[in-house]
């Protein structure tokens, strides 16, 4: 396909249709010729197929009768049958009868298989198998071979034939080809002439020749098209391009003027007047203009600005006609009117094109400008009229309308900007002027300054001058008790700090020197006062005649005392601090001590490992009985403060029947609230005593599980009779176990209690059934204690056998009553337990157990 690909167009349509033309005659021919090979092998196998029914019913009679001589002459028939080579007539046991042969080479084999009839074709030959046969029966086999010569000749002029034909027609079409090919080829070759030639010498002229068929006149017609719309494109972009060049050499010509009038002698001189003659003349005639000024709205900065907005323009430069025109005070028309088209609305630049149609400008300037002969105007300022400098060029042309381009207008842009500047900088150096000229102003600012200032000189790092101000804050009365002093003479010979006062000095005054700004905190004395505290600068200065320090103060005394009275205050607050620390721990030893032995108990459960977050049990534990011991705390003390007063009224003689009647009232509330709290705290121990020791009986044996549980369940009904709920014992018979029973009456106890707690309620009837069930061949029971109660929230099912989880917080509650049951079950008793519960549909509580617990070596690591 590569090669196809880059072959001329000419040989390839010549080509194709060749190829195409002589491939379909190829294979038509050898369609043809196998088909009449077909038909010729099929013709002559017939023709051997009768030879072989006529010769064999013509021996018949001969192989009857045994008569191989009368078969021999019927076979010898055969010898007028040019294509047969040979005929085989066989018995009915195979044995050789009678034969013919054309050649001596191609005698009959003696003995042949006597198959049934069927034709055979070699390469070379073709052979036919007849089965001679009377009333039904076999009698012999006739087997004929014939050469192939015949189909031969026959297919090799097929060949000949069809060769001549396929030539015939790859001439015809070699000759349609060639002419096709002049027909399309030869539109395209002169199309890609054009196109080669186009791009050789450039000419977007060139046009390509409409010919040839539909398609091709198209393309031709496309090409010509596309090199118009080139030819176009080519001279609008050397426009573009010549106009580009034009306004990029105008441009280079508008800086390369600014920068000569920047780098004039009249922009570094900073003369306004000159530089602005220089610029009008410069412009006017890079323009071609017939008139530049240069103007300024005010000349003196001290003017208000309402002076500012009512004087004229001042004409700095007029260059008009060639000539430079000396100002006369005030600004061209075309200038006024763009500094009025400015106030009115604030344009930094005026472009007025047409003066006669221009809607910015009032009747009595059209008509200024009118007599003057201007027709157009740009009008471009710079500066500012908060700043009293508004500098302003005009440029005008008289006698014809003209368009202001950007780049003009740009260039009077930064012509103004230029101007504004270079008087900027004539203004400070006028200033700079008047400052140096003014001593006794300079001394004034620093004399009347309000801050203590003085002026060192750094090689003695004594004071040389100073305000009024400073004399006073050192205490001295003349300027000339100060002066000689160094600053180290007037402050304390050691800083708060401990730090010297001269090498402190020294050092920050190094610093100035250098170039720094040097601010930081020192002392100073004041004559009959102690040290004041003061914020020093030291600042580098260079006078005419010497490198100078400036010396300045500010008193920071306050802030120093009210930085250290905070700190007092802070110390203060700390020693209350300690002492309400103090106060604390005394109140808290009589809790300490209560707590103590709760402490050791939690120290015991901790060395015997009997819970793995025995630590967090005792710290809530600890937290629990916070609450009634700082009660009873708080109780005893009121009772007994209400008993020293009592005693204090009895001692004195003052007991009033009153008093005696509100102590006693007093000491019973007091008497009962004790009594709650220590009852509450006792519940509080008792319970994690149950938890950290004794949890069942200590007695381990054999019992059955239904009379257990039924005995349990009759010690529990007295409960159940007060209320309208029931206790159902579904045990079936024969389960032995062989484990604690105290332990397992103390689970089913406490998970009986919380039906009657937590699950039912008194206006609707409940039930709660104890059910086991023996499984794993006997090893195992499962016990079940199920209530149709109100259920668990699903946010507290997943801790309800943490410790001191409860839902009735406040409410008698502890926490501890299901963390009981989980630790018997999983420890004691070595079997597991859960729960299954939903709200409105009561509650389930699965304990898997084995029917022989554990030893209590093994789990059970503290006595009974």
């Amino acid at each position: 396909m590569k090669a196809l690909a880059r072959m001329p167009i000419s040989r390839l349509s010549v080509s194709l249709i060749m190829a195409v033309c002589v491939g379909t005659l190829l294979l038509s021919s050898v369609m043809h010729i196998w088909y009449e090979a077909r038909g010729a092998r099929e013709a002559l196998g017939d023709e051997l197929s009768s030879i072989a029914a006529l010769l064999g019913n013509r021996s018949t009679a001969a192989i009857a009768f045994d008569d191989s001589k009368t078969a021999q002459e019927n076979l010898a028939a055969l010898q007028a049958v040019k294509h047969v080579n040979s005929a085989c007539l066989y018995g009915d046991a195979g044995e050789l009868f009678a034969s013919f042969s054309r050649r001596h080479d191609q005698a009959c084999p003696v003995h042949v298989a006597s198959d049934e009839q069927v034709l055979t074709s070699q390469a070379d030959a073709l052979r036919v198998r007849y089965a001679i046969q009377l009333d039904d029966q076999k009698l012999a086999l006739l087997v004929i071979e014939s050469s192939l010569d015949a189909v031969h000749q026959r297919i090799w002029y097929q060949v000949k034939l069809q060769g001549g034909v396929v030539l015939l027609a790859a001439l015809l079409a070699l000759g349609v080809a060639m002419r096709m090919q002049g027909l399309i080829s030869k539109p395209l070759a002169e199309l890609s002439a054009v196109a080669n030639e186009i791009v050789v010498r450039r000419d977007y002229a060139l046009r390509a020749g409409e010919m040839g068929p539909l398609e091709l006149m198209d393309l031709a017609r496309s090409f010509n098209l596309l090199i118009h719309t080139i030819e176009q494109q080519n001279v609008e972009l050397e426009a573009g391009r010549r106009a580009a060049l034009a306004r990029f050499e105008r441009a280079r010509s508008y800086q390369m003027a600014l920068s000569s009038l920047a780098k004039s002698a009249a922009a570094n001189d900073a003369d306004v007047e000159a530089l602005a003659q220089l610029a009008a003349a410069t412009f006017a005639q890079l323009l071609a203009l017939s008139c530049v000024s240069v103007c300024m709205q005010a000349e003196h900065a001290e003017q208000s600005e309402s002076a500012q907005q009512e004087s004229p323009p001042l004409a700095l430069a007029v260059f008009c006609d060639g000539a430079l025109l000396a100002p006369a005070g005030s600004c061209s028309a075309a200038a006024a009117a763009g500094l009025a088209a400015w106030r009115l609305g604030g344009e930094r630049y005026v472009q007025v094109n047409d003066v006669a149609h221009e809607t910015r400008l009032s009747r009595s300037q059209v008509a200024d400008l009118s007599a003057q002969g201007t027709h157009s105007f740009l009008w471009v300022a710079a500066g500012s009229s908060q700043s009293a400098q508004l500098s302003f060029v005009c440029l005008e042309q008289r006698g014809a309308r003209r368009h202001w381009s950007s780049d003009e207008i740009a260039v009077a842009g930064e012509l103004a900007d230029l101007l504004a500047l270079v008087e900027r900088d004539s203004r400070r150096r006028r200033a700079e002027r008047l400052l140096r000229s003014s001593n006794a102003y300079n001394k004034l600012l620093f004399r009347e300054s309000c801050l203590p200032q003085g002026v060192l000189d750094p090689q003695t790092m004594r004071f040389v001058d100073c305000n009024r101000v400073a004399v006073e804050v050192f205490g001295f009365s003349q300027a000339q008790q100060l002066l000689g002093l160094t600053p180290a003479e007037v402050a304390p010979l050691q800083q708060a700090d401990g730090e010297l006062s001269a090498s402190l000095l020294e050092q920050r005054i190094a610093a100035a020197l250098a170039g720094e700004l040097s601010v930081f905190e020192m002392q100073f004395l004041r004559a009959g006062q102690p040290p004041w505290d003061a914020e020093v600068h030291l600042d580098r200065f260079d006078s005419e005649t010497a490198t100078l320090v400036q010396f300045s103060l500010i008193d920071i005394s306050t802030r120093v005392q009210a930085q250290r009275a905070m700190a007092s205050l802070n110390q203060d607050l700390e020693l209350r601090v300690a002492r309400r620390t103090a106060a604390l721990s005394d109140a808290n030893q009589q809790l300490s001590e209560t707590l103590d032995t709760l402490q050791k108990t939690k120290d015991e459960l901790v060395r015997n490992e009997r819970l793995g977050s025995l630590g967090a049990l005792v710290a809530g534990v600890a937290h629990e009985l916070n609450t009634p011991i700082g009660n009873s705390l708080v109780v005893a003390s009121t009772l007994q403060d209400g008993a020293g007063s009592l005693a204090m009224e009895v001692e004195a003689g003052t007991v009033r029947r009153s008093s005696m009647t509100s102590y006693l009232e007093m000491a019973r509330e007091s008497s009962a609230l004790l009594m709650r709290n220590l009852h509450r705290a006792a519940e509080l121990v008792s319970r994690f005593k149950q938890i950290a020791g004794d949890q069942t009986s200590g007695q381990r044996r054999q019992f059955e599980l239904r009379s257990t549980v039924e005995e349990l369940v009759e010690t529990l009904q007295p409960q159940f009779r007060v209320t309208p709920h029931q206790l159902v014992a579904e045990i079936p018979a024969g389960i032995v176990m062989d484990s604690w029973p105290g332990d397992l009456e103390r689970v089913l106890v406490q998970l009986v209690g919380n039906t009657l707690v937590h699950a039912h309620q008194l206006e609707k009837a409940g039930c709660t059934v104890i059910s086991a069930t023996l499984y794993d061949a006997g090893q195992r029971v499962q016990l079940v204690v199920a209530d149709n109660g109100q259920g668990i929230d699903p946010k507290s099912l997943p801790r309800i056998f943490d410790p001191f989880f409860t839902t009735r917080l406040g409410s008698g509650g502890n926490g501890l009553g299901l963390h009981t049951v989980f630790s018997l079950v999983t420890k004691s008793l070595g079997g597991r337990v859960s729960v299954e519960s939903a709200p409105g549909a009561g509650c389930k509580f699965t304990l898997d157990l084995p029917c022989v617990a554990p030893q209590a070596s093994q789990y059970r690591d503290f006595p009974h």
